[in-house]
């Protein structure tokens, strides 16, 4: 009898052990069910403005992080990453899947953009030569737009074949990055090719801008220092790169021009002569401080209202392609823009640009 009562208290006790190990194994602490699976948002409301995004959060009921291996659904339809930028307005369910349990359901509201504190300017990078006949047209084209719409900024990348004591550094990287075939080519906003069509500045000039930026600098001797800042306008993590260029005006050099008689290309330009012997080049690239393609803003900095700040520092002399050059600092500038640092067909290029004149200083506007 004795032995029987044994046998029947280890019974329990195996029963107890499979009934314990049954409750661990469903999900309720490894991988949460209804009950214990709850979802929450890193902000309830979100602007419609291709940039800010909510980030969703799933833990269970102990506090664990069941995040990475969830599945997330908006309207229990759509499939959506757990960091999530909006593209319709409206107020959407958000839930969560794990090993077939759901999650609770949170709600995100999402509501048109606010205007922008910031005024949208644009960049053009006009890929040109002295040597080049043909690269006045674009040179013309930029100077009467400019003349109106001073939220154009631009620079002349000189590179090519022939004789030019202007050439970048480093013009066959850019062309290669950009795929230039041919001179001229301007690029807008480090997207696309620029159809030197007015109207498509005039569309590019009216985007909503994201961030601004300010420019401070002062001449120390034969180099320039500075800082420039950036202040965002969103909550994003997309990537971003940001540009510091230093550019030359007012350099006087022959210019090539075959928009003359003796060439038979009309309309003629700058007077029909060629060369153009007094032709003043300005916003000659000579270097930056930066990779020619960006350095990194870290993402923990692109946050609404936030600043981050680059200092730097450049010499006013240095190498061209095939020589060297003296820049004079009353005739430099600065250009510093922040782009898309990702990289594929859908990179968004420059989201905005900022010009000051060495030795000044130009805020956030």
């Amino acid at each position: 009898m004795k032995k029987i009562v044994l046998f029947s208290f280890a019974i329990i006790g195996l029963m107890s052990t499979f009934v314990s190990c049954k409750k661990t194994t469903n999900g309720d602490t490894q991988t949460g069910n209804g009950d214990s699976m709850y979802i929450t948002l890193s902000r309830s409301t979100v602007e419609l403005n291709n940039f800010d995004y909510v980030a969703i959060t799933v833990k269970d009921k102990k506090g664990n992080d069941l995040t990475s291996g969830c599945s997330f659904l908006l309207n229990n339809s759509t499939a959506i990453n757990s960091k999530y930028i909006p593209s319709a307005l409206g107020s959407f369910s958000i839930t969560a899947r794990k090993s077939g349990y759901t999650s609770n359901s949170a709600t995100l509201n999402v509501v048109s953009k606010s205007a922008s504190p910031f005024t949208q300017k644009i960049l053009l990078e006009d890929c040109t030569g002295a040597w080049c006949g043909y690269c006045p047209r674009v040179a013309f084209d930029l100077e009467e737009y400019k003349a109106t719409h001073p939220n154009c900024i631009s620079l002349a990348v000189h590179g090519g074949s022939g004789t030019d004591p202007m050439k970048f550094q480093y013009y066959s990287n850019f062309n290669a990055h950009f795929n230039i075939a041919g001179y001229p080519t301007a690029i807008l906003n480090r997207r696309s090719e620029w159809s030197e069509d007015p109207a498509e500045l005039d569309v590019a000039l009216q985007g909503w801008a994201p961030l601004g930026l300010a420019i401070s600098s002062s001449v120390n001797g034969s180099s320039v220092s500075g800082t420039v800042k950036v202040k965002f306008n969103v909550n994003t993590y997309k990537s971003m790169k940001v540009v510091i260029a230093l550019v030359e005006n007012g350099y006087v050099y022959p210019q090539t021009n075959y928009y003359s008689p003796q060439y038979g290309v009309t309309p003629y330009l700058y007077g029909g002569v060629s060369p153009v012997n007094d032709f003043v080049h300005n916003g000659i690239l000579r270097r930056t401080s930066t990779d020619l393609f960006g350095d990194v803003i870290p993402v923990d900095y692109e946050t609404k209202d936030n600043v981050y700040e680059v200092p730097f520092t450049m010499s006013l002399s240095g190498n061209t392609s095939g020589g060297t050059y003296n820049a004079i600092a009353d005739n430099c500038a600065i250009i510093a823009f922040v782009v898309d640092g990702s990289t594929g067909l859908n990179n968004a290029g420059a989201y905005n640009v900022q010009y000051a004149a060495v030795g000044t200083t130009k805020n956030f506007d």
